[in-house]
């Protein structure tokens, strides 16, 4: 049994396809740089300015309808590195806990430091409302002991299918039982 390639609508033995490819792939250095400046050309011409949403992160992580909950513990004395956080909070159109509901922040947070408190969160942001609803856009990143993050946008569904951006986080309103972030989402889609 013979293994073949396809080329143009042909099959060719592999033996008799590397001359084929050889032929095929005889760039001279003009026509390829004109291939790269057009297509660097038609790169700058499509890109555009960022989408930018504010929304509200809003967390309740202690007492009745906690949104975030520590799911596993090392039990290290006064530490929290290796605790995975599991959370589905709201995300509001205002810092205010009646302002309205346009989606929710579904993911992951995991304590990464020994000296800090920081988390490494991975974070679906899913809408509900207005243009965006039935979206979501997908981010990573590290979030330090103030709350201040600047995470990476890795994709998205919907309208943010193949998205790419970050999201500026920074803490609203923090009390021993809740806190309020808001994000600021610069997004190319």
């Amino acid at each position: 049994m013979s293994t073949h390639t396809l080329i143009n609508d042909t099959f060719i033995p592999l033996r008799k396809c590397s001359s084929v490819i050889t032929k095929r792939a005889n760039f001279t250095r003009p026509s390829f740089l004109l291939f790269f400046l057009s297509t660097f050309i038609i790169q700058l011409s499509s890109s555009h300015a960022p989408i930018h949403l504010r929304f509200y992160f809003h967390e309740k992580y202690q007492g009745e309808n906690a949104t975030s909950n520590v799911v596993a513990t090392l039990n290290r004395p006064n530490s929290t590195f290796g605790n995975i956080v599991v959370f589905d909070n709201p995300l509001r159109a205002g810092p205010e806990s009646n302002s309205k509901l346009i989606g929710r922040a579904q993911g992951t947070a995991f304590r990464s430091s020994f000296s800090e408190e920081s988390a490494l969160a991975a974070i679906t942001l899913l809408f509900s409302e207005g243009e965006f609803n039935g979206s979501s856009i997908s981010l990573i990143g590290l979030v330090d002991g103030s709350g201040s993050a600047d995470r990476t946008v890795v994709g998205g569904s919907g309208h943010f299918r193949m998205a790419k951006g970050y999201v500026l986080t920074k803490i609203v309103n923090s009390t021993a039982v809740s806190l309020v972030a808001q994000y600021d989402a610069y997004i190319w889609s």
